[in-house]
Protein backbone atom coordinates (compact mmCIF):
# COMPACT_ATOMS: atom_id res chain seq x y z
CA UNK A 1 0.00 0.00 0.00
CA UNK A 2 2.96 2.29 -0.58
CA UNK A 3 0.98 4.41 -3.06
CA UNK A 4 -1.49 5.49 -0.38
CA UNK A 5 1.11 6.55 2.18
CA UNK A 6 0.50 9.87 3.89
CA UNK A 7 2.78 12.71 2.80
CA UNK A 8 4.17 14.96 5.47
CA UNK A 9 3.30 18.62 5.01
CA UNK A 10 5.93 21.33 5.15
CA UNK A 11 5.65 25.09 5.33
CA UNK A 12 2.38 26.96 4.90
CA UNK A 13 0.26 24.15 3.47
CA UNK A 14 -0.46 22.75 6.88
CA UNK A 15 -0.98 19.20 8.13
CA UNK A 16 -0.46 15.81 6.54
CA UNK A 17 -2.72 14.96 3.58
CA UNK A 18 -3.35 11.89 1.48
CA UNK A 19 -2.14 13.06 -1.93
CA UNK A 20 -4.32 13.10 -4.99
CA UNK A 21 -1.76 11.89 -7.57
CA UNK A 22 -3.10 14.01 -10.44
CA UNK A 23 -3.39 17.20 -8.41
CA UNK A 24 0.06 16.77 -6.82
CA UNK A 25 1.65 16.06 -10.20
CA UNK A 26 0.13 19.08 -11.95
CA UNK A 27 0.49 21.47 -9.03
CA UNK A 28 4.20 20.68 -8.95
CA UNK A 29 4.45 21.28 -12.68
CA UNK A 30 2.63 24.62 -12.72
CA UNK A 31 4.44 25.95 -9.65
CA UNK A 32 7.72 25.14 -11.36
CA UNK A 33 6.57 26.92 -14.51
CA UNK A 34 5.73 30.00 -12.46
CA UNK A 35 9.01 29.94 -10.55
CA UNK A 36 10.90 29.75 -13.84
CA UNK A 37 9.19 32.88 -15.17
CA UNK A 38 6.51 31.48 -17.47
CA UNK A 39 3.71 34.03 -17.73
CA UNK A 40 1.65 32.91 -20.75
CA UNK A 41 -0.05 29.71 -21.84
CA UNK A 42 -2.21 28.91 -24.85
CA UNK A 43 -4.70 26.09 -24.30
CA UNK A 44 -6.78 24.21 -26.86
CA UNK A 45 -9.87 22.52 -25.41
CA UNK A 46 -10.07 18.74 -25.08
CA UNK A 47 -11.04 16.02 -22.66
CA UNK A 48 -7.71 14.32 -21.90
CA UNK A 49 -6.05 17.71 -21.36
CA UNK A 50 -8.68 18.81 -18.84
CA UNK A 51 -6.33 18.54 -15.82
CA UNK A 52 -3.66 20.63 -17.58
CA UNK A 53 -6.16 23.36 -18.42
CA UNK A 54 -7.49 23.44 -14.85
CA UNK A 55 -4.00 23.51 -13.37
CA UNK A 56 -2.94 26.46 -15.53
CA UNK A 57 -6.23 28.25 -14.87
CA UNK A 58 -5.57 28.27 -11.11
CA UNK A 59 -1.98 29.54 -11.49
CA UNK A 60 -2.16 33.22 -10.52
CA UNK A 61 0.92 34.33 -12.47
CA UNK A 62 0.17 32.56 -15.77
CA UNK A 63 -2.22 34.20 -18.22
CA UNK A 64 -4.17 31.60 -20.20
CA UNK A 65 -5.57 32.20 -23.68
CA UNK A 66 -8.00 29.57 -24.96
CA UNK A 67 -8.06 29.04 -28.74
CA UNK A 68 -10.03 26.42 -30.61
CA UNK A 69 -7.94 25.47 -33.64
CA UNK A 70 -4.63 23.80 -32.80
CA UNK A 71 -2.72 24.88 -35.89
CA UNK A 72 -3.69 28.52 -35.42
CA UNK A 73 -3.09 28.30 -31.67
CA UNK A 74 0.44 27.03 -32.26
CA UNK A 75 1.30 30.03 -34.41
CA UNK A 76 -0.41 32.42 -31.99
CA UNK A 77 1.84 31.06 -29.23
CA UNK A 78 4.80 31.45 -31.57
CA UNK A 79 3.97 35.13 -32.13
CA UNK A 80 3.54 35.73 -28.41
CA UNK A 81 6.85 34.04 -27.60
CA UNK A 82 8.60 35.96 -30.37
CA UNK A 83 7.27 39.25 -28.99
CA UNK A 84 8.14 38.59 -25.36
CA UNK A 85 11.31 36.53 -25.75
CA UNK A 86 9.87 34.23 -23.06
CA UNK A 87 8.80 30.62 -23.24
CA UNK A 88 5.08 30.24 -23.92
CA UNK A 89 3.31 27.03 -22.91
CA UNK A 90 1.13 25.37 -25.54
CA UNK A 91 -1.39 22.69 -24.51
CA UNK A 92 -3.38 20.14 -26.50
CA UNK A 93 -5.40 17.04 -25.87
CA UNK A 94 -4.34 13.65 -27.23
CA UNK A 95 -4.50 12.37 -30.79
CA UNK A 96 -4.34 14.39 -33.99
CA UNK A 97 -4.89 17.59 -32.01
CA UNK A 98 -1.25 17.39 -30.96
CA UNK A 99 -0.16 16.70 -34.55
CA UNK A 100 -1.63 20.02 -35.65
CA UNK A 101 1.03 21.86 -33.63
CA UNK A 102 3.76 20.54 -35.95
CA UNK A 103 3.96 23.50 -38.40
CA UNK A 104 4.38 25.98 -35.55
CA UNK A 105 6.90 23.71 -33.82
CA UNK A 106 8.94 23.52 -37.03
CA UNK A 107 8.93 27.31 -37.41
CA UNK A 108 9.86 27.82 -33.75
CA UNK A 109 12.74 25.39 -34.11
CA UNK A 110 14.21 26.96 -37.23
CA UNK A 111 13.64 30.55 -36.12
CA UNK A 112 14.78 29.96 -32.52
CA UNK A 113 11.57 30.81 -30.67
CA UNK A 114 11.04 29.26 -27.21
CA UNK A 115 7.90 27.15 -26.80
CA UNK A 116 6.97 24.43 -24.31
CA UNK A 117 4.47 22.02 -25.85
CA UNK A 118 2.48 19.99 -23.32
CA UNK A 119 0.49 17.20 -24.95
CA UNK A 120 -1.96 15.15 -22.95
CA UNK A 121 -1.86 11.46 -23.84
CA UNK A 122 -3.51 8.17 -22.99
CA UNK A 123 -1.67 6.16 -20.32
CA UNK A 124 0.70 3.46 -21.53
CA UNK A 125 -1.80 0.64 -21.02
CA UNK A 126 -4.07 2.23 -23.65
CA UNK A 127 -1.43 2.64 -26.33
CA UNK A 128 -1.36 0.39 -29.41
CA UNK A 129 -4.57 -1.36 -28.39
CA UNK A 130 -7.03 0.62 -30.50
CA UNK A 131 -8.08 3.10 -27.80
CA UNK A 132 -10.04 6.12 -29.00
CA UNK A 133 -8.19 9.35 -29.85
CA UNK A 134 -4.82 7.69 -29.35
CA UNK A 135 -1.84 8.04 -31.66
CA UNK A 136 1.88 7.53 -31.11
CA UNK A 137 2.89 10.81 -29.47
CA UNK A 138 6.35 9.69 -28.39
CA UNK A 139 8.83 11.97 -30.17
CA UNK A 140 5.91 13.26 -32.23
CA UNK A 141 7.87 16.32 -33.41
CA UNK A 142 11.09 14.44 -34.09
CA UNK A 143 14.25 16.52 -34.40
CA UNK A 144 12.29 19.77 -34.44
CA UNK A 145 12.32 20.03 -30.63
CA UNK A 146 15.30 20.78 -28.41
CA UNK A 147 14.13 18.24 -25.83
CA UNK A 148 11.46 15.56 -25.46
CA UNK A 149 10.36 13.52 -22.47
CA UNK A 150 7.50 11.06 -22.12
CA UNK A 151 6.65 11.70 -18.47
CA UNK A 152 5.32 8.98 -16.17
CA UNK A 153 1.64 8.90 -15.34
CA UNK A 154 0.88 10.64 -12.02
CA UNK A 155 1.68 8.64 -8.89
CA UNK A 156 1.72 9.80 -5.24
CA UNK A 157 5.43 9.13 -4.86
CA UNK A 158 7.87 11.88 -3.84
CA UNK A 159 10.47 10.49 -6.26
CA UNK A 160 8.03 10.89 -9.18
CA UNK A 161 7.16 14.43 -8.12
CA UNK A 162 10.81 15.43 -7.87
CA UNK A 163 11.41 13.88 -11.28
CA UNK A 164 8.58 15.93 -12.82
CA UNK A 165 9.88 19.14 -11.25
CA UNK A 166 13.40 18.53 -12.56
CA UNK A 167 12.20 17.59 -16.04
CA UNK A 168 10.11 20.76 -16.33
CA UNK A 169 13.08 22.88 -15.25
CA UNK A 170 15.42 21.07 -17.63
CA UNK A 171 13.03 21.52 -20.56
CA UNK A 172 12.58 25.23 -19.82
CA UNK A 173 16.34 25.71 -19.67
CA UNK A 174 16.79 24.01 -23.03
CA UNK A 175 13.94 26.04 -24.55
CA UNK A 176 16.01 29.18 -23.97
CA UNK A 177 19.63 28.13 -24.38
CA UNK A 178 22.00 27.57 -25.95
CA UNK A 179 19.72 27.74 -29.02
CA UNK A 180 16.15 28.86 -28.16
CA UNK A 181 13.40 26.68 -29.55
CA UNK A 182 10.53 24.34 -28.74
CA UNK A 183 10.54 21.53 -26.19
CA UNK A 184 7.93 18.80 -25.82
CA UNK A 185 6.61 17.11 -22.69
CA UNK A 186 4.10 14.29 -23.22
CA UNK A 187 1.79 13.60 -20.27
CA UNK A 188 0.03 10.20 -20.08
CA UNK A 189 -3.00 10.91 -17.86
CA UNK A 190 -5.42 8.37 -16.41
CA UNK A 191 -9.05 8.93 -15.54
CA UNK A 192 -10.56 10.45 -13.47
CA UNK A 193 -9.41 13.72 -15.00
CA UNK A 194 -10.64 16.18 -12.35
CA UNK A 195 -7.87 16.94 -9.81
CA UNK A 196 -8.67 17.32 -6.11
CA UNK A 197 -6.66 20.42 -5.25
CA UNK A 198 -7.41 20.02 -1.54
CA UNK A 199 -5.20 16.94 -1.50
CA UNK A 200 -1.90 18.50 -2.55
CA UNK A 201 0.86 18.13 0.03
CA UNK A 202 3.42 20.85 0.63
CA UNK A 203 6.63 20.57 -1.33
CA UNK A 204 9.94 22.36 -1.18
CA UNK A 205 9.91 25.67 -3.12
CA UNK A 206 10.21 25.40 -6.88
CA UNK A 207 13.59 26.13 -8.41
CA UNK A 208 14.48 29.31 -10.31
CA UNK A 209 15.54 29.06 -13.92
CA UNK A 210 19.30 29.52 -14.37
CA UNK A 211 20.15 31.58 -17.45
CA UNK A 212 23.63 31.24 -18.87
CA UNK A 213 25.11 33.81 -21.24
CA UNK A 214 28.17 32.15 -22.67
CA UNK A 215 31.11 34.43 -23.36
CA UNK A 216 33.30 33.57 -26.34
CA UNK A 217 36.79 32.47 -25.37
CA UNK A 218 39.64 34.95 -25.70
CA UNK A 219 41.50 32.45 -27.86
CA UNK A 220 38.62 32.23 -30.36
CA UNK A 221 38.26 36.02 -30.40
CA UNK A 222 41.97 36.47 -31.09
CA UNK A 223 41.70 33.98 -33.95
CA UNK A 224 38.72 35.86 -35.37
CA UNK A 225 40.42 39.25 -35.16
CA UNK A 226 43.59 37.93 -36.80
CA UNK A 227 41.54 36.26 -39.52
CA UNK A 228 39.48 39.36 -40.33
CA UNK A 229 42.59 41.52 -40.17
CA UNK A 230 43.83 39.91 -43.39
CA UNK A 231 41.09 41.62 -45.39
CA UNK A 232 40.32 45.22 -46.31
CA UNK A 233 36.97 45.06 -48.05
CA UNK A 234 34.51 43.37 -45.76
CA UNK A 235 30.74 43.34 -45.41
CA UNK A 236 28.79 43.25 -42.17
CA UNK A 237 25.62 41.23 -42.80
CA UNK A 238 22.95 41.97 -40.18
CA UNK A 239 20.42 39.24 -40.88
CA UNK A 240 16.96 38.55 -39.45
CA UNK A 241 16.97 38.27 -35.69
CA UNK A 242 19.90 40.62 -35.11
CA UNK A 243 19.29 41.95 -31.60
CA UNK A 244 18.53 45.68 -31.32
CA UNK A 245 20.87 45.91 -28.35
CA UNK A 246 23.94 45.46 -30.53
CA UNK A 247 23.18 48.40 -32.83
CA UNK A 248 25.49 51.01 -31.18
CA UNK A 249 28.38 48.55 -30.99
CA UNK A 250 27.77 47.42 -34.57
CA UNK A 251 27.90 50.99 -35.86
CA UNK A 252 31.15 51.59 -33.95
CA UNK A 253 32.54 48.41 -35.49
CA UNK A 254 31.59 49.49 -39.02
CA UNK A 255 33.22 52.88 -38.51
CA UNK A 256 36.42 51.45 -37.02
CA UNK A 257 36.94 48.89 -39.80
CA UNK A 258 35.46 50.95 -42.65
CA UNK A 259 32.93 48.27 -43.64
CA UNK A 260 29.26 48.80 -44.56
CA UNK A 261 26.38 47.19 -42.64
CA UNK A 262 24.02 45.45 -45.07
CA UNK A 263 20.90 45.32 -42.92
CA UNK A 264 18.07 42.92 -43.69
CA UNK A 265 14.68 44.55 -42.97
CA UNK A 266 14.07 41.98 -40.22
CA UNK A 267 17.21 43.16 -38.42
CA UNK A 268 15.24 46.36 -37.72
CA UNK A 269 18.43 48.39 -38.21
CA UNK A 270 17.44 50.31 -41.34
CA UNK A 271 17.37 53.73 -39.79
CA UNK A 272 19.71 56.48 -38.78
CA UNK A 273 23.38 55.77 -39.27
CA UNK A 274 25.07 56.27 -42.65
CA UNK A 275 27.03 53.02 -42.29
CA UNK A 276 23.76 51.08 -42.68
CA UNK A 277 22.90 50.16 -46.27
CA UNK A 278 19.29 49.20 -47.00
CA UNK A 279 19.26 49.25 -50.81
CA UNK A 280 21.81 46.48 -51.37
CA UNK A 281 19.31 44.25 -53.19
CA UNK A 282 18.83 46.87 -55.91
CA UNK A 283 22.51 47.81 -55.87
CA UNK A 284 23.62 44.23 -56.46
CA UNK A 285 21.05 43.64 -59.21
CA UNK A 286 21.69 46.88 -61.08
CA UNK A 287 25.46 47.41 -61.10
CA UNK A 288 28.79 45.65 -61.08
CA UNK A 289 30.95 47.10 -58.35
CA UNK A 290 34.06 46.09 -56.45
CA UNK A 291 33.83 42.68 -54.82
CA UNK A 292 34.24 42.09 -51.06
CA UNK A 293 37.04 40.03 -49.56
CA UNK A 294 35.26 38.77 -46.46
CA UNK A 295 32.11 38.99 -44.38
CA UNK A 296 31.11 39.38 -40.74
CA UNK A 297 27.72 37.71 -40.34
CA UNK A 298 25.18 38.17 -37.55
CA UNK A 299 21.69 36.70 -37.42
CA UNK A 300 19.95 34.34 -39.82
CA UNK A 301 20.52 34.25 -43.57
CA UNK A 302 19.34 37.42 -45.34
CA UNK A 303 16.15 37.59 -47.36
CA UNK A 304 17.70 38.88 -50.58
CA UNK A 305 18.42 36.18 -53.15
CA UNK A 306 20.88 38.50 -54.90
CA UNK A 307 22.83 38.98 -51.69
CA UNK A 308 22.85 35.29 -50.84
CA UNK A 309 24.15 34.44 -54.30
CA UNK A 310 26.86 37.09 -53.90
CA UNK A 311 27.96 35.57 -50.58
CA UNK A 312 28.49 32.05 -51.94
CA UNK A 313 31.97 30.87 -51.04
CA UNK A 314 32.94 34.17 -49.37
CA UNK A 315 35.07 33.53 -46.23
CA UNK A 316 34.50 35.28 -42.95
CA UNK A 317 33.38 35.16 -39.32
CA UNK A 318 29.91 34.31 -38.02
CA UNK A 319 28.89 35.59 -34.58
CA UNK A 320 26.11 33.49 -33.08
CA UNK A 321 24.86 32.80 -29.53
CA UNK A 322 25.28 29.11 -30.28
CA UNK A 323 27.96 27.48 -32.32
CA UNK A 324 25.46 26.43 -34.96
CA UNK A 325 26.69 27.67 -38.32
CA UNK A 326 23.60 28.59 -40.37
CA UNK A 327 25.40 28.69 -43.70
CA UNK A 328 23.46 27.56 -46.79
CA UNK A 329 25.79 29.67 -48.96
CA UNK A 330 28.77 27.31 -48.54
CA UNK A 331 30.99 29.97 -47.00
CA UNK A 332 34.16 29.27 -45.06
CA UNK A 333 33.00 30.78 -41.80
CA UNK A 334 34.80 30.81 -38.48
CA UNK A 335 31.90 30.50 -36.02
CA UNK A 336 32.30 32.44 -32.78
CA UNK A 337 29.73 31.16 -30.29
CA UNK A 338 28.47 33.05 -27.25
CA UNK A 339 27.26 36.55 -26.47
CA UNK A 340 27.28 38.54 -29.74
CA UNK A 341 27.64 41.97 -28.12
CA UNK A 342 30.61 40.76 -26.08
CA UNK A 343 32.22 39.37 -29.22
CA UNK A 344 31.66 42.59 -31.18
CA UNK A 345 33.11 44.65 -28.34
CA UNK A 346 36.19 42.42 -28.16
CA UNK A 347 36.69 42.69 -31.92
CA UNK A 348 35.97 46.42 -32.08
CA UNK A 349 39.52 47.65 -32.66
CA UNK A 350 41.28 46.28 -35.75
CA UNK A 351 44.61 44.52 -35.15
CA UNK A 352 47.80 46.55 -35.04
CA UNK A 353 48.91 47.68 -38.48
CA UNK A 354 45.48 47.30 -40.06
CA UNK A 355 44.92 49.82 -42.86
CA UNK A 356 41.33 50.80 -43.58
CA UNK A 357 40.37 50.91 -47.27
CA UNK A 358 39.09 54.48 -47.32
CA UNK A 359 37.22 54.00 -50.61
CA UNK A 360 35.20 50.93 -49.64
CA UNK A 361 32.54 52.30 -47.26
CA UNK A 362 32.10 55.52 -49.29
CA UNK A 363 31.40 53.42 -52.40
CA UNK A 364 28.43 51.80 -50.65
CA UNK A 365 27.22 55.08 -49.18
CA UNK A 366 27.30 56.74 -52.61
CA UNK A 367 25.45 53.78 -54.15
CA UNK A 368 22.84 53.97 -51.39
CA UNK A 369 22.21 57.68 -52.01
CA UNK A 370 22.00 57.11 -55.75
CA UNK A 371 19.50 54.26 -55.52
CA UNK A 372 17.32 56.07 -53.00
CA UNK A 373 17.28 59.14 -55.18
CA UNK A 374 16.14 57.16 -58.22
CA UNK A 375 13.72 54.74 -56.57
CA UNK A 376 11.12 57.32 -55.57
CA UNK A 377 10.56 58.53 -59.13
CA UNK A 378 10.55 54.98 -60.51
CA UNK A 379 7.89 53.82 -58.04
CA UNK A 380 5.75 56.92 -58.55
CA UNK A 381 5.86 56.43 -62.32
CA UNK A 382 4.35 52.94 -62.02
CA UNK A 383 0.83 54.07 -61.33
CA UNK A 384 -1.52 53.78 -58.39
CA UNK A 385 -2.21 50.06 -58.09
CA UNK A 386 1.21 48.41 -58.19
CA UNK A 387 2.50 46.45 -55.21
CA UNK A 388 5.87 48.24 -54.74
CA UNK A 389 3.88 51.36 -53.83
CA UNK A 390 2.86 49.90 -50.47
CA UNK A 391 6.33 48.95 -49.36
CA UNK A 392 8.01 52.13 -50.59
CA UNK A 393 5.49 54.28 -48.67
CA UNK A 394 5.10 51.98 -45.67
CA UNK A 395 7.36 53.90 -43.30
CA UNK A 396 5.79 57.26 -44.06
CA UNK A 397 2.27 55.84 -43.80
CA UNK A 398 2.74 53.98 -40.52
CA UNK A 399 5.36 56.06 -38.68
CA UNK A 400 3.11 59.06 -37.80
CA UNK A 401 0.47 56.63 -36.55
CA UNK A 402 2.84 54.74 -34.24
CA UNK A 403 4.04 56.82 -31.27
CA UNK A 404 5.27 53.66 -29.47
CA UNK A 405 6.84 50.46 -30.72
CA UNK A 406 4.53 49.05 -33.35
CA UNK A 407 4.93 45.50 -34.71
CA UNK A 408 4.50 44.94 -38.44
CA UNK A 409 4.13 41.30 -39.44
CA UNK A 410 5.16 40.59 -43.02
CA UNK A 411 3.98 37.45 -44.78
CA UNK A 412 6.33 35.17 -46.66
CA UNK A 413 6.31 34.83 -50.44
CA UNK A 414 6.28 38.25 -52.19
CA UNK A 415 5.58 40.65 -49.26
CA UNK A 416 8.85 39.96 -47.43
CA UNK A 417 10.82 40.24 -50.67
CA UNK A 418 9.14 43.52 -51.57
CA UNK A 419 9.80 44.84 -48.07
CA UNK A 420 13.47 43.98 -48.51
CA UNK A 421 13.72 45.66 -51.93
CA UNK A 422 11.53 48.74 -51.58
CA UNK A 423 11.41 49.69 -47.88
CA UNK A 424 14.91 51.15 -47.67
CA UNK A 425 14.40 52.95 -44.38
CA UNK A 426 12.19 51.99 -41.45
CA UNK A 427 11.42 54.47 -38.65
CA UNK A 428 12.34 53.17 -35.16
CA UNK A 429 8.71 52.82 -33.95
CA UNK A 430 8.17 50.11 -36.57
CA UNK A 431 9.46 46.66 -35.73
CA UNK A 432 9.25 44.08 -38.51
CA UNK A 433 8.55 40.40 -37.95
CA UNK A 434 8.21 37.43 -40.29
CA UNK A 435 8.22 33.64 -40.06
CA UNK A 436 11.52 33.14 -41.87
CA UNK A 437 12.50 29.87 -40.20
CA UNK A 438 10.65 27.60 -42.62
CA UNK A 439 9.43 30.45 -44.86
CA UNK A 440 5.90 29.05 -44.99
CA UNK A 441 2.64 30.92 -45.52
CA UNK A 442 0.67 28.90 -42.96
CA UNK A 443 -0.12 30.51 -39.62
CA UNK A 444 0.96 34.04 -40.57
CA UNK A 445 -2.24 35.69 -39.32
CA UNK A 446 -2.13 33.80 -36.02
CA UNK A 447 1.51 34.76 -35.49
CA UNK A 448 0.57 38.40 -36.01
CA UNK A 449 -2.23 38.14 -33.46
CA UNK A 450 0.24 36.65 -30.98
CA UNK A 451 2.33 39.80 -31.46
CA UNK A 452 -0.77 41.92 -30.90
CA UNK A 453 -1.42 40.18 -27.58
CA UNK A 454 1.88 41.57 -26.31
CA UNK A 455 2.19 44.93 -28.05
CA UNK A 456 -1.49 45.92 -27.98
CA UNK A 457 -1.82 46.25 -31.75
CA UNK A 458 -0.25 44.92 -34.95
CA UNK A 459 -0.19 45.64 -38.66
CA UNK A 460 -0.13 42.56 -40.90
CA UNK A 461 0.74 42.70 -44.60
CA UNK A 462 -0.26 39.49 -46.34
CA UNK A 463 -1.18 38.12 -49.75
CA UNK A 464 -4.59 36.70 -50.57
CA UNK A 465 -3.46 33.04 -50.57
CA UNK A 466 -1.61 33.30 -47.26
CA UNK A 467 -4.62 35.08 -45.76
CA UNK A 468 -6.86 32.24 -46.90
CA UNK A 469 -4.50 29.67 -45.35
CA UNK A 470 -5.10 30.95 -41.81
CA UNK A 471 -8.58 32.45 -41.75
CA UNK A 472 -9.33 30.24 -38.72
CA UNK A 473 -6.76 32.29 -36.82
CA UNK A 474 -8.95 35.39 -37.03
CA UNK A 475 -11.17 34.00 -34.28
CA UNK A 476 -8.46 34.97 -31.78
CA UNK A 477 -9.03 38.67 -32.56
CA UNK A 478 -12.66 38.70 -31.40
CA UNK A 479 -12.26 35.99 -28.76
CA UNK A 480 -9.33 37.71 -27.04
CA UNK A 481 -10.27 41.34 -27.87
CA UNK A 482 -7.12 41.92 -29.92
CA UNK A 483 -6.35 44.88 -32.15
CA UNK A 484 -5.05 44.15 -35.64
CA UNK A 485 -4.89 46.03 -38.93
CA UNK A 486 -4.60 43.52 -41.80
CA UNK A 487 -3.68 44.65 -45.32
CA UNK A 488 -4.52 41.91 -47.82
CA UNK A 489 -2.75 42.30 -51.16
CA UNK A 490 -5.19 40.66 -53.56
CA UNK A 491 -3.53 39.90 -56.89
CA UNK A 492 -5.68 36.80 -57.40
CA UNK A 493 -3.26 34.02 -56.61
CA UNK A 494 0.35 33.19 -55.88
CA UNK A 495 2.25 36.23 -57.08
CA UNK A 496 5.72 34.87 -56.47
CA UNK A 497 5.33 32.11 -59.07
CA UNK A 498 5.17 34.74 -61.81
CA UNK A 499 8.82 35.49 -61.05
CA UNK A 500 9.90 31.86 -61.45
CA UNK A 501 10.73 29.89 -64.61
CA UNK A 502 7.40 28.07 -64.47
CA UNK A 503 5.65 31.21 -65.69
CA UNK A 504 7.83 31.38 -68.79
CA UNK A 505 7.89 27.75 -69.94
CA UNK A 506 4.42 26.42 -69.08
CA UNK A 507 1.20 26.99 -71.03
CA UNK A 508 -0.88 29.72 -69.39
CA UNK A 509 -3.71 27.36 -68.41
CA UNK A 510 -1.31 24.85 -66.84
CA UNK A 511 0.52 27.59 -64.98
CA UNK A 512 -2.68 29.07 -63.57
CA UNK A 513 -4.01 25.66 -62.49
CA UNK A 514 -0.93 24.48 -60.61
CA UNK A 515 0.90 27.67 -59.62
CA UNK A 516 -1.17 30.84 -60.10
CA UNK A 517 -4.11 29.22 -58.23
CA UNK A 518 -6.47 32.22 -58.20
CA UNK A 519 -9.19 32.24 -55.55
CA UNK A 520 -12.55 34.02 -55.69
CA UNK A 521 -13.25 34.74 -52.04
CA UNK A 522 -15.09 37.93 -51.12
CA UNK A 523 -13.03 39.01 -48.12
CA UNK A 524 -15.75 41.39 -46.92
CA UNK A 525 -17.64 38.29 -45.77
CA UNK A 526 -14.56 37.11 -43.87
CA UNK A 527 -14.44 40.43 -42.00
CA UNK A 528 -18.14 40.16 -41.18
CA UNK A 529 -17.76 36.56 -39.98
CA UNK A 530 -15.13 37.63 -37.45
CA UNK A 531 -16.77 40.96 -36.47
CA UNK A 532 -14.17 43.14 -38.16
CA UNK A 533 -14.25 46.42 -40.06
CA UNK A 534 -13.59 46.21 -43.79
CA UNK A 535 -12.53 48.42 -46.69
CA UNK A 536 -11.73 47.53 -50.31
CA UNK A 537 -9.42 49.85 -52.24
CA UNK A 538 -7.87 49.84 -55.70
CA UNK A 539 -5.16 52.51 -55.62
CA UNK A 540 -2.20 53.20 -53.38
CA UNK A 541 -3.64 56.66 -52.63
CA UNK A 542 -6.85 55.11 -51.30
CA UNK A 543 -4.81 52.50 -49.46
CA UNK A 544 -2.86 55.19 -47.61
CA UNK A 545 -6.09 56.94 -46.65
CA UNK A 546 -7.68 53.68 -45.47
CA UNK A 547 -4.64 52.93 -43.31
CA UNK A 548 -4.89 56.38 -41.75
CA UNK A 549 -8.63 55.94 -41.15
CA UNK A 550 -8.31 52.49 -39.58
CA UNK A 551 -5.03 52.98 -37.72
CA UNK A 552 -6.41 53.94 -34.32
CA UNK A 553 -9.67 52.03 -34.42
CA UNK A 554 -9.89 49.11 -31.99
CA UNK A 555 -10.49 45.51 -32.92
CA UNK A 556 -10.02 43.71 -36.22
CA UNK A 557 -9.68 45.88 -39.33
CA UNK A 558 -9.17 44.39 -42.81
CA UNK A 559 -8.18 46.39 -45.90
CA UNK A 560 -8.31 44.48 -49.17
CA UNK A 561 -6.09 46.12 -51.81
CA UNK A 562 -6.88 44.88 -55.30
CA UNK A 563 -3.75 45.36 -57.35
CA UNK A 564 -2.81 44.89 -60.99
CA UNK A 565 -2.46 41.40 -62.44
CA UNK A 566 0.44 39.22 -61.44
CA UNK A 567 1.98 39.58 -64.90
CA UNK A 568 1.79 43.37 -64.70
CA UNK A 569 3.32 43.27 -61.25
CA UNK A 570 6.28 41.24 -62.55
CA UNK A 571 6.77 43.70 -65.39
CA UNK A 572 6.72 46.60 -62.92
CA UNK A 573 9.46 45.01 -60.85
CA UNK A 574 11.53 44.53 -63.98
CA UNK A 575 10.96 48.15 -65.03
CA UNK A 576 12.21 49.43 -61.69
CA UNK A 577 15.30 47.27 -61.86
CA UNK A 578 16.07 48.36 -65.41
CA UNK A 579 15.47 51.98 -64.47
CA UNK A 580 18.16 52.04 -61.77
CA UNK A 581 21.30 53.58 -63.21
CA UNK A 582 24.81 52.96 -61.80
Amino acid sequence: MENSVHATGHGSRGPTVVPDPLAWFLDTMTRQLQAAGVTHAVVCPGSRSTPLALALDRSPEIKVDVLLDERSAGFYALGLARATGQTVVLVSTSGTAAANFLPAVVEASLDRVPLMVLTADRPRELRRVGASQTIDQVELYGTHVRYFIDLPSPEPLPAVIRYVRNQVLRALRLALSPIPGPVHLNLPLREPLIPNWDRVPADPPALPLPITNLCPSSETLNQAKTYLGQFRRGLIIAGPGTADTIEPTLVQWATAWGWPILADPLSNLRHGDSTVIGSYDLILRSRKGPAPDTVLRIGAIPTSKALNQWLVGLPGVYLDPSEEGRDPNAQDLLVVGGDVTAALTALLNPPAGYEVDTSWLPYWQDAERSVRGQLGDLVRNLGEDYEPQLFYNLGSWLDPLSPAVHPVMISNSMPIRDLDTFCLQSPPPLRFFSNRGANGIDGVTSTALGLAAHYGDVTLIIGDLAFYHDMNGLLAASRLNLNALIIVINNQGGGIFSFLPQSEVLPKETFETYFGTPITIDFSHVAALYHGSFARVGTSHDLGRAIERFAHQPGLRIIEWRTVSRDQNREAHQAILQGIRP
